[in-house]
Parts: C-alpha cells; sequence; structure tokens
C-alpha cells in the first residue's frame, strides 16, 4: 500500500519515464540496441529516492520551524531523457549531450523542477600537430543544502545555473614537448539570493608547457589569470564588505604517471591568490591540489584512493544568518577530503561499489570580531551500490548512503541517509 500511495502522490507526468524501461525493454528490436561506436544514442532512465533529511537539518533544530512540516525526509522521483551525439569528419570529432531532468518530491512539492543540461564539444585538429578542443556546458541543479544550513535561503527552492565555455590548444613542438594555452568564461547564477557564492563570471586566460612520454607519463606546468565580477552589483556594499570585481592567479604543476600495467597515479600541486578590487580583508590564498592511485587489484577488482584539497569562495554575513544557529564569519573555505573507492565487478553483467569519503571543513577570513571560535566542520560519508545490467540496453542500480556532519559550531551538524533504486534504458 505504501508503494501505491507514492506513486499516486506524483502526477503523471512526472512517471513517465520511471516505467519506460519495462515498457520498452520488450519493444526495441535487437538492431535498436545502443552500441560503444553509435553516432546517436538515446537514454531514458528514472530512479526512486527516499531520503531522511533533505535539507540537512540538525536533530536539534525543530523541522516545522524552518519547512513547516514535522518531517524531515521526503520521497523523489528524477526521470531523464538523454539525447547523445558523436560524430567524426575528417580529423574533426563532434560531441553533443543533452539532456531533461524532472525531479520530483513528494512531501516537499514546492522544490519541484526540470533541469534542461547540456554539454558540446568540437575536437579540432588544423594539423596533427596543433589540435585542441572547443566546448559548452549549461547545467541546472538545487543548490546543496548542506552548504546552505543556517543561512535565510537553506530551505528554498534554489537554483544553481552553471554556464561555461572553454576553448584549448595544443601545439606538439617536437615528439615530447607541448606549448598548451586555453580561455576560459565560468557563469555562475542562483535562482534566490545565495550569500556564499554571488552571481558571479570569471574570465581566464591560461598557459604552459607539457612533456609527455610514450608510455603515457606526462608532467605539465601551466598558469592561470582570472578577471571576476559579482553579476548585477553596480558598487561595493561597504557593510557587508561584498565586493564588485576580483582577480585570481594559480600556479599548477600536474602529473601522470603510470607506474605499471595495473597501477597509476596523477596528481596535481598548485598555489591559488584571490584578491579583491575594494575590500583586502576577503582576500585568501593557499596551496591547492590533488592526488589519485587507480589500482587494478585482478581482472575484476580495482581500487581507486583520492586525496584532495581546494580553497572556496564562502562569504558570510551576519545578517543573512538564522537565529538558532552559532553566529560565525567567514571569506573562504579549506576543503581537504580523502575517498576510498573499490569495485568488484563479480560477472560481465553485475559489479558492486563501495565508496567512503572523509571530509575536514575549515571557515576563515572572518571578517568581524566573534567571541567563539572559527567553524570547522567533518564529514564522513559511505555509500554501497549494486550494478545489474541484464542486457546491454538495461542497466538497474540499487544505492545505499549514510551521511554525518559533526561541527564545532552550534546547529551545523547533521544525519541523513538515502536508498536510491534506478534503471536506464539506452537505445
Amino acid at each position: 500500500m505504501k508503494k501505491k500511495f507514492v506513486a499516486e502522490s506524483f502526477p503523471c507526468h512526472a512517471r513517465w519515464i520511471a516505467f519506460a524501461a519495462a515498457g520498452l525493454v520488450s519493444l526495441i528490436p535487437r538492431y535498436a540496441i545502443a552500441d560503444a561506436g553509435d553516432t546517436l544514442n538515446v537514454t531514458v532512465g528514472s530512479t526512486f529516492t527516499y531520503d531522511s533529511n533533505i535539507f540537512r537539518l540538525s536533530s536539534t533544530i525543530d523541522p516545522e520551524r524552518f519547512v513547516g512540516k514535522p518531517t524531515r525526509a521526503d520521497q523523489i522521483i528524477i526521470s531523464t531523457a538523454t539525447l547523445n551525439l558523436n560524430k567524426s569528419y575528417s580529423m574533426q570529432r563532434f560531441e553533443f549531450n543533452g539532456s531533461l531532468v524532472d525531479n520530483r518530491y513528494n512531501n516537499f512539492d514546492f522544490l519541484n523542477f526540470v533541469a534542461k543540461n547540456y554539454t558540446a564539444a568540437w575536437n579540432w585538429f588544423i594539423t596533427p600537430y596543433f589540435h585542441g578542443r572547443m566546448s559548452s556546458g549549461h547545467r541546472e541543479a538545487l543548490n546543496n543544502f548542506a552548504d546552505l544550513t543556517g543561512f535565510v535561503n537553506s530551505t528554498n527552492r534554489n537554483l544553481r545555473t552553471d554556464d561555461n565555455l572553454r576553448f584549448d590548444a595544443v601545439y606538439e613542438i617536437d615528439g615530447a614537448w607541448r606549448l598548451i594555452g586555453g580561455f576560459a568564461q565560468d557563469t555562475r547564477k542562483n535562482s534566490r539570493l545565495n550569500v556564499q557564492d554571488f552571481n558571479n563570471r570569471v574570465r581566464s586566460i591560461e598557459g604552459g608547457i607539457r612533456y609527455a612520454f610514450p608510455s603515457g607519463a606526462s608532467f605539465t606546468y601551466k598558469v592561470r589569470s582570472g578577471a571576476g565580477q559579482f553579476i548585477n552589483r553596480a558598487e561595493p556594499n561597504a557593510s557587508a564588505l561584498f565586493d564588485t570585481r576580483f582577480s585570481e592567479m594559480e600556479h599548477d604543476f600536474q602529473m601522470i604517471w603510470p607506474i605499471t600495467a595495473k597501477t597509476k597515479i596523477d596528481g596535481r600541486v598548485g598555489h591559488l591568490e584571490r584578491t579583491h578590487a575594494h575590500f583586502s580583508q576577503r582576500n585568501f590564498s593557499g596551496i591547492v591540489g590533488n592526488f589519485n592511485l587507480n589500482w587494478e587489484v585482478t581482472g575484476k577488482t580495482r581500487i581507486t584512493a583520492s586525496w584532495a584539497r581546494d580553497l572556496f569562495n564562502s562569504q558570510t554575513s551576519l545578517n543573512f544568518q538564522l537565529s538558532g544557529f552559532e553566529i560565525f564569519s567567514s571569506s573562504f573555505v579549506v576543503n581537504n577530503r580523502f575517498s576510498l573507492q573499490p569495485v568488484w565487478q563479480i560477472s560481465d553483467k553485475m559489479a558492486l561499489r563501495l565508496r567512503y569519503d572523509y571530509t575536514m571543513r575549515d571557515f576563515r577570513g572572518a571578517v568581524v570580531v566573534l567571541p567563539n571560535q572559527d567553524r570547522s566542520d567533518a564529514v564522513h560519508s559511505g555509500l554501497i551500490a549494486f550494478d545489474w545490467r541484464p542486457m546491454n540496453a538495461l542497466l538497474v542500480s540499487a544505492t545505499l548512503q549514510r551521511d554525518h556532519r559533526s561541527s564545532n559550531h552550534r546547529g551545523f551538524d547533521y544525519d541523513s541517509a538515502a536508498a536510491s533504486v534506478s534503471a536506464r534504458l539506452n537505445f
């Protein structure tokens, strides 16, 4: 009876893909099944998820006070239709991936939205030694509620739109040395006010040099200079120290090294500096980087271990924070994350995936003197997933996930558990 209630709680148009897989499997002839080399592929799929804590609220917080209901949980149906195009003409290759993603919530239906996403790319060659990639992307999604905890927009339907344009070029000087360069424009907008990362646009230019070995190993040095602006803010806000412009400078050293046929490492270490036009109190800089170890233990098992350190803009102002939460001030976040991902390919049709993440987040760059110390969070996240491919065109997955955040500030801790079942049909 519970399953029937959940299905009927959603409009019919939100469930059309949820049952498409079962119907289409028997209708699609064998010649319509997708192959990896096909020029055109169409994918439809649906995921049903139960999430115990949609807004990532602390157990000390009364949910009815913030969301108007005595529950934190919800059931979500996400239905997706995707068109994928991959076509080569002589030395040129064109790629396109576009999707419609329908998100429907049962208890908090004001969160419902349809996302229109796409990526497009042209892998261009002028000569075999001068080539590159030009790409564009558009993505729509809800802002992560874990990042909004304690702010006035923490339970709103706040859609994040990311648009990016990028042009990369590689000139092969000889068999090993390469000059690299590129241009990028990244634009981020929110449907509602987002204090931590206001609507902004960053235009960057980068260049560097790479040494590539025949084995596939390579070493790269790259420098990036970016000019950013906060969209729709004509004048700086002196009371909150919110600026209109900023600049970024980043130096990176990257390495790819296949140690053996079954073991490969890649890593990056760099220095990022961000300066603001009017309020130096918001400036930050520091070491960034990542390290990944990919180990194929046997023919059916592999492990990926990762570490990453990043700096993120996170500007706060006290008048945007909610009562009941411990007040803090910050300009940026230092994020350190460790991840372990084992995969067991049980058979050609079945796989078991595990993932564990441990993340430490330190909020720094306070612009307001407060009696308490800077905010610091620790997040544990564990996931187990089972994939079953009964035929080439159909993939069925089941996932269990558990998240826990602890914080030295009151109200920012939370626990959440989620279970999901998905089906995806490709033809």
